[in-house]
């Protein structure tokens, strides 16, 4: 039924309909009709719909609803099985129905705005705004707060008594804080007294003087960090990442955090993020520790200072159409993360790249500016490479001619092709403790280059093409050489005269430039060959053998006249024999002319293999594709006008993945040419010194398969299986029919196959990587490792994954990290074990899920640091 009711003083006179006894239709009663209306009564109308009955009492000024009764008043919603509704108090007393078992059903829900409680009973006042209840749940942010008894005051804040707060949703938490006494402001926080951890039931010893969970309504609010306790047994004991965070807007953040040690070391770290919807998106941090090994006063006493530096920016495709500006900043002192990092991935990588890149293009037009710095450094050997900056224009492949003559001649002037680009660069290559003095500026390296070729290409045949081109170079640099021969070289160490040749350099602003005329060809037919088998019931239909041969030649003739004298002479030795230089020698975009004429003719031969295969069970009749061989080739080159080892090396390369899931490649590298027994190459065949025809430089093979995807059935299942028959004899025959009937044959056909063995089906991986490395000269080298990786997922909630390798030629087990996840409802359970190399460590953590009490955790770990 449904009644609607404006509440009235109990002197105030009621007409209304005749009561109405329950119903299965539901039908609707208006108590209305006044005399007069008191000061004392509600400002809006209260309404009330049940399932089942309404009854009103008339004398005592009552209404009963019962099954589903909702009650509303403005923005108050009442819910339970059963209401008593008091006119005259405008009181409400709601309560659950218990069933036979004792389990109350409908029990009491109040929801106030966007604030919802439930509880078991729930007594409320429509005039003062107080509600009393018993046993009552609500959602606050991530957490459930239960209470025995609670106060609702008008100015909805809520007194509690006997609660628990827990982010665990079990109907019985499997953790919670017990809190004698509380309030609530609600979507703000809950303040309490003293309280203890329980879990399981079971009370821990671990109190609280008093308790402040926020309650989070925005993205993000100001607050403390708590810091962690650390302890290593070089620096002892330490308070590790404690600071404070700031919300500073909706757009970007900044936390501050620190950790200090008992030996002194500390480390201060600043970073923040930010992100405007459309526009951008990134963080920054910068990190500066002063670490300290041994003990002062003594010989083994280090003080040191490290570094971090991180910044990524990314631009909005929408932001700028037609420019994009991006950063990605990752570099360090070359020992911050071996002191001051606890990630296993930052330890072992030895290489760290940055780049800061702006680019623009100008719709409808053929031009392009890219600008950007870049870094790289090797933290193993604290060489440190710049670009400060590096810009580059184009304008792209323009056709000046097209627009000249009658449209649609064809007059092989219109296919003349016009190109531009500009690059300037600042490079320095330093060391790593150089890199913020001045003298990181003594080894910079300056350069400008822009190139305009004019091209053509003809096609007189198939597979054939002549591309005849004229193109301008030109070159600015800031210093040039001049190589002189003195016989009366004094060496400043040891005092002796040795004659040399000493370079000088000069500085300042240097211009060369060189007209080049070149000329290329090229010829690439493609072979194919098919094999088709006669049998219709064969799964393989045919089989296709691809080659590609390609010759190529090029020529650049030396016409002096068309450059700037950019090379010179220089006596190389007491003999008397002189050598050419360039006055650019070492320059970033080298010399723009040759110092002679150039020509090469370069060889090369592709192959591929494919078949058509039907897959097993096929009903589609269409065969697949399958590629046997994906790349097999050799190239080479002879250079004519070489006076002498006119043929580059010979590479080989071969590609292939069999099953869809095993790739293989190979490369080797063999020379024509021989070794003279300093190990420098010399001009004579390797044929004629060893009776050989080439000799190997390198060669290397690799392997990657999962091996999963290899046991994988029809059915994607893993076909391992693990014995779990019962031996015959082993139970009586009564055991036996008794362990028959409790399982179902649904089931049993579930958990064994055809044979009687268990089903394997538990999700696991396994990636398999081996690789091998050879070269020679005088002494060879050889590496060979074997790499793997995976998981298992013993459980629903449990995983394991793992990495492992071995080393053939150190004869030992590479770095190896096994780490266990488990989910525990609301905790989650995580041990990282590394138990070999110079990582050695292990943790242990279980923590609450929820980030609300992300500081609520047992942690133990014994640190890799404690290794050195």
């Amino acid at each position: 039924m449904v009644r609607s009711v404006s509440l009235l003083s109990q002197n105030d006179q009621l007409i209304q309909n005749p009561p109405q006894t329950a119903r299965d239709s539901v039908v609707t009663d208006t108590i209305r009709g006044l005399k007069r209306i008191s000061s004392d009564a509600l400002a809006k109308q209260v309404t009330y719909t049940s399932a089942g009955y309404i009854k009103n009492d008339v004398i005592n000024k009552k209404a009963t609803i019962v099954n589903q009764a909702v009650v509303n008043y403005d923005n108050i919603k009442i819910t339970a099985d059963s209401i008593e509704f008091d006119m005259e108090t405008s009181e409400v007393f709601a309560v659950g129905l218990p069933d036979s078992t004792g389990k109350v059903s409908g029990k009491p829900v109040l929801e106030v705005g966007s604030q919802k409680y439930e509880t078991d009973t729930l007594r409320y006042n429509f005039k003062t705004g107080v509600a009393v209840v018993k046993v009552i749940v609500t959602q606050q942010d991530e957490g459930l707060l239960r209470s025995s008894i609670g106060k609702m005051l008008d100015d909805g804040t809520s007194n509690i008594y006997r609660s628990t707060y827990s982010t665990c949703d079990a109907e019985i938490p499997h953790f919670y804080i017990s809190l004698p006494k509380a309030k609530v402001y609600p979507g703000k926080k809950i303040i309490s007294g003293p309280g203890h951890l329980v879990l399981e039931g079971i009370p821990l010893p671990l109190y609280l003087p008093f308790g402040f969970f926020p309650i989070q309504t925005k993205s993000a609010e100001s607050g403390i960090i708590m810091p962690k306790v650390h302890y290593e047994e070089g620096r002892g004991y330490a308070l590790t990442d404690g600071g404070y965070y700031f919300a500073l807007s909706n757009y970007f953040d900044l936390t501050l955090k620190g950790s200090i040690y008992t030996n002194g070391t500390w480390m201060a770290t600043a970073q923040t993020a930010y992100n405007k919807r459309y526009k951008y998106s990134g963080n920054f941090s910068f990190s500066y520790a002063k670490n300290i090994s041994g003990h002062k006063g003594l010989a083994d006493y280090k003080a040191f200072t490290n570094y971090s530096l991180g910044w990524n920016f990314n631009q909005d495709s929408k932001a700028r159409p037609g420019s994009r500006f991006n950063a990605s900043v990752d570099m360090s002192s070359s020992g911050f993360d071996r002191n001051n990092s606890y990630e296993i991935e930052k330890f072992i990588t030895t290489t760290k790249q940055s780049s800061i890149s702006y680019s623009k293009s100008w719709t409808g037009t053929p031009f392009n500016l890219s600008m950007s710095m870049n870094h790289s450094q090797n933290t193993k050997t604290d060489i440190v490479n710049l670009n400060l900056p590096k810009v580059s224009f184009s304008a792209s492949r323009i056709y000046p001619f097209r627009g000249v003559g009658k449209a649609g001649s064809g007059k092989w002037y219109k296919d003349l092709q016009l190109q531009y680009t500009a690059e300037l660069d600042n490079r320095i290559v330093t060391r790593n403790d150089l890199l913020f003095t001045s003298k990181v500026w003594n080894n910079m390296q300056n350069g400008f280059s822009h190139r305009v070729p004019l091209s053509l290409q003809f096609r007189p045949f198939n597979n054939f093409s002549i591309s005849p081109q004229v193109s301008y170079e030109g070159v600015i640099y800031t210093q040039k050489i001049n190589k002189t021969w003195d016989p009366y070289f004094v060496n400043p160490l040891t005092g002796a005269v040795n004659p040399t040749v000493v370079i000088d350099t000069t500085r300042g602003f240097f211009y060369g430039h060189a007209l080049k005329p070149s000329i290329s060809t090229g010829y690439n037919p493609q072979i194919f060959g098919i094999y088709q088998f006669t049998n219709p019931n064969a799964r393989i239909q045919a089989i296709r053998h691809v080659i590609k041969p390609s010759v190529s030649f090029s020529y650049i003739p030396y016409i002096r006249q068309l450059a700037t004298k950019m090379y010179r002479k220089v006596q190389a030795d007491t003999t008397g024999r002189t050598e050419e230089y360039s006055i650019f020698q070492g320059g970033i975009y080298g010399t723009p002319s040759l110092s002679q004429r150039n020509g090469a003719v370069s060889f090369s031969l592709t192959n591929l293999l494919e078949a058509k295969v039907f897959e097993r069970g096929d009903t589609t009749g269409k065969p697949q594709k399958v590629n046997i061989i994906d790349n097999f080739g050799i190239n080479t080159s002879y250079n004519i006008f070489a006076d002498s080892m006119n043929w580059s090396p010979i590479s080989m390369v071969i590609r292939t993945t069999l099953f869809k899931n095993i790739s293989i490649s190979g490369s080797s590298s063999f020379s024509l040419y021989g070794l003279d027994k300093n190990g420098r190459q010399t001009g004579s065949f390797y044929f004629s010194t060893d009776k050989k025809l080439m000799r190997l430089t390198n060669v290397s093979a690799s392997i990657d398969f999962s091996l999963d995807r290899l046991f994988e059935g029809k059915n994607k299942r893993p076909a391992a299986q693990v014995p779990a028959r019962i031996p015959e004899g082993s139970f009586s025959q009564a055991d036996q029919a008794s362990a028959a009937g409790s399982l179902s044959q649904t089931a049993a056909t579930d958990i064994y196959d055809d044979y009687g063995y268990m089903k394997f089906d538990v999700p696991w991986s396994m990636n398999v990587s081996y690789r091998v490395d050879y070269s020679k000269s005088i002494k060879s080298t050889l590496s060979q490792f074997l790499s793997l990786n995976g998981h298992v997922a013993l459980t629903k909630k449990m995983d394991i994954t793992y990495r492992t390798g071995y080393d053939f030629i150190a004869k030992e087990i590479t770095t190896t990290q096994i780490s266990v996840v488990r989910d525990l409802h609301c905790w989650n359970m995580s041990f990282s074990w590394i138990p070999n190399g110079t990582m050695k460590s292990w943790e242990f953590t279980i923590r609450v899920k929820a980030a609300v009490l992300s500081d609520l955790k047992y942690q133990r770990t014994k640190d890799y640091h404690d290794n050195y």
